[in-house]
């Protein structure tokens, strides 16, 4: 039996675990007067054993540093991830601003891609090889935008193929319309991996690309 349990009374009922706790909260320098107390403090640990309290501040301060360098860890990967979108969408832009006809824009978007490691695609409505089908289009928009500007998300591969050749099986998409007064087409992104575009992600550089590529598609059809 400890001594704390042999008192009696009004002490007795008053020494309650949240009376010790509140105490030591309001007395934060109880232990600088107490230092052979602190030293002689053991606490249970379910793996330990008994511990001083010295050693579970210690335990718990390196495992906050450990996870205070896995985060940091993590910020510098996404920092860098950021600092390659950004190189590889400016290059683009100047590529798109010493164009002079469609197939330089082809060409720029063939660089990204291979910059980004991802299938890019431009088709517009009516023009060329692959031109896009505008009820087909409006079928994908139907079931899949949901009233969003821009698609972030899987698709069926005969789906995919309506924007890009050889879509990948189950693989993941942006579909950003290319638009400048009216729709034009749409510029696409292509990833195998299901999970690379998710609707989460923003979509400023893909929109700011689409966004060149209609101006210049604008500009040169009104033979500005």
């Amino acid at each position: 039996m400890t001594e704390l349990s042999k008192l009696e009374g009004p002490l007795a009922k008053a020494l309650t675990d949240d009376a010790v706790a509140s105490y030591l909260k309001d007395n934060p320098d109880f232990f600088l007067s107490q230092p052979k107390l602190l030293e002689q403090l053991r606490l249970s640990h379910p793996q330990r054993g008994a511990v001083s309290l010295v050693e579970i501040q210690l335990s718990r301060l390196r495992e906050r540093v450990a996870e205070l360098e896995e985060d940091i860890t993590q910020l510098m990967s996404i920092a860098a991830g950021n600092e390659n979108l950004f190189r590889a969408f400016s290059q683009a832009h100047k590529a798109l601003f010493a164009a002079s006809r469609e197939q330089d824009i082809h060409q720029a978007l063939r660089t990204l891609a291979s910059s980004l490691q991802l299938s890019v695609s431009l088709r517009l409505y009516d023009i060329g090889h692959h031109a896009l089908n505008r009820k087909s289009v409006d079928a994908i928009k139907a079931a899949h935008f949901c009233g969003q500007h821009v698609y972030l998300g899987r698709l069926r591969k005969a789906d995919g193929e309506l924007f890009i050749s050889h879509a990948p099986e189950l693989g993941s998409y942006a579909l950003v319309p290319v638009s400048k007064g009216k729709e034009l087409g749409f510029l696409s992104f292509a990833s195998k991996d299901g999970g690379h575009f998710q609707p989460s992600m923003d979509t400023l550089f893909v929109e700011q690309i689409a966004e060149h590529i209609a101006i210049l598609l604008t500009k040169w059809q009104t033979g500005e």
